[in-house]
Order: structure tokens, then C-alpha cells, then sequence
């Protein structure tokens, strides 16, 4: 089952793509729009930031790393459902 993550500010990261115009670009992911789901690969989820299908691919493959070495360090926090 997906869970929320939170956390005290949105996940940011530069784009690494240099095969377009978006390297160097900064990108923000509202905590509200990352899921996290142990049983899908990759776990972590970011279908409902609106970016995620606009962005190259090794992109999205930084940012679901980023997101999870935070939830890893404890820097973001799984929301257990209730």
C-alpha cells in the first residue's frame, strides 16, 4: 500500500540532463505529491507531480533516488495510513 511522506520542505534537485535544454534546471516536488510504496519498483512514486512525465528519464530516476536516500536517512518520514 502507497504511503505519503513528510518532511520539512519540498524535495529539490538540479537537473543532470544534458542531452536537452534542462540541464541546470531546478525542479521542486511538493511532499504532498510523493507516494511511497515498498512493493513497486522503484518505490518511490511521483506519478502525481504533474513534471514527472515531462521530465527526461534520468531525471525522474535522480529524483526517486534523492527521495529515497531522504526517507533512509530520515530526512522524510513514511505516514503510516490509518
Amino acid at each position: 500500500m502507497a504511503q505519503s511522506v513528510t518532511g520539512a520542505s519540498p524535495v529539490t534537485f538540479i537537473s543532470e540532463d544534458t542531452l536537452t535544454q534542462n540541464a541546470g534546471k531546478q525542479y521542486q516536488i511538493p511532499l504532498p505529491l510523493i507516494s511511497y510504496d515498498p512493493t513497486q519498483t522503484p518505490p518511490v512514486i511521483l506519478t502525481a507531480w504533474p513534471q514527472s512525465t515531462a521530465i527526461a528519464p534520468g531525471d525522474l530516476a535522480l529524483a526517486q533516488t534523492l527521495i529515497q536516500t531522504l526517507i533512509n536517512q530520515g530526512n522524510l518520514t513514511l505516514v503510516t495510513p490509518t
